[in-house]
């Protein structure tokens, strides 16, 4: 492991370079979210297969394609794990790949949702509400500008409602109540130490620059005192903390992929979604019991 020496004024910090033993954890985790990615990519016009869950979704309302969504989450998830990586591989950043990480935990999030649900007015409810939703804040988005609309944003929101209703969904029941709930709702691990809603609030404060996630990131090496109540910390970056906020970016794009895989494919078939715990190694771990 390479020590390199930087400067800061009044600190002198020693930072160490990622051994090969950190570098082959990023990049086995990466290759893998990797894999899912290039098989959503080789397929570009692939959706519900006949007999399977969503063809049925897709009969009752045509309009929207659910598997479309998904996959579009997938790839953005994929690309977002795959930039934050390639930061972390090449320089010793601090921050910005936690951003990337909680990008990736939205995208693949919102898909996992989106497809969880058994029942088809469930995820159809979803579907409808996510799309109003990401109208009405495309609205919010573009009160911003000097650009004239034509009436399109309230056109598609009254659209959605209108569709809801046209299938006798209460497009409420679809309400995700903003991604931390989200995000709460689809946790395979809550209370556990890679719990994605841990993950995904760590990686929010570090987007929102608040001062508990960026020390929780980080580690500070040095200190000096500049006044009362004032000093300047020298910190490096927890690149440990990275690699299991990884493993849990791995791990919701794979649950994802799986979710678009069962839902996809033509029924009867034998795929199902189980949690499994596993070390690094790939070896099974016994919960203990209480």
């Amino acid at each position: 492991m390479a020590v390199v020496t930087t400067a800061l004024p009044g600190i002198s910090v020693s930072v160490q370079q990622d051994s090969a033993e950190t570098s082959n954890a990023i990049r086995s985790d990466l290759e893998r979210v990797l894999e899912i990615g290039a098989r959503v990519v080789a397929m570009p016009d692939h959706h519900a297969e006949p007999d399977s869950d969503l063809a049925a979704d897709e009969a009752r309302f045509p309009d929207i394609w659910a598997a479309t969504v998904a996959r579009r989450g997938l790839v953005y998830a994929v690309e977002n794990v795959e930039a934050a990586c390639t930061l972390v591989l090449n320089h010793p950043w601090t921050t910005p790949q936690f951003a990337l990480l909680r990008a990736a935990y939205e995208s693949a999030g919102a898909a996992v949702w989106l497809l969880e649900p058994d029942h088809v007015d469930t995820r159809l409810a979803r579907l409808i509400w996510q799309h109003r939703e990401s109208w009405r804040y495309s609205a919010k988005a573009h009160s911003g500008t000097p650009l004239d609309d034509g009436g399109e944003h309230e056109e598609r929101q009254r659209w959605s409602d209108d569709a809801a209703a046209s299938l006798g969904i209460d497009i409420a029941a679809g309400r995700s109540g903003g991604f931390e709930k989200l995000i709460e709702s689809i946790d395979d691990l809550p209370g556990h130490p890679e719990s994605l809603l841990t993950a995904w609030r760590i990686c929010s404060g570090v987007s929102h620059a608040r001062t508990w996630a960026l020390n929780t990131v980080t580690t500070e090496v040095d200190s000096k005192p500049l006044y009362e109540h004032g000093r300047m910390s020298a910190r490096i970056p927890d690149t440990g903390l990275f690699i299991t906020d990884l493993g849990v970016a791995r791990r919701v794009v794979q649950q994802a992929w799986c979710l678009y895989r069962i839902r996809t494919a033509a029924r009867p078939h034998g795929m199902t979604l189980a949690l499994e715990i596993r070390d690094r190694a790939g070896n099974v771990v016994q919960e203990e019991r209480q």
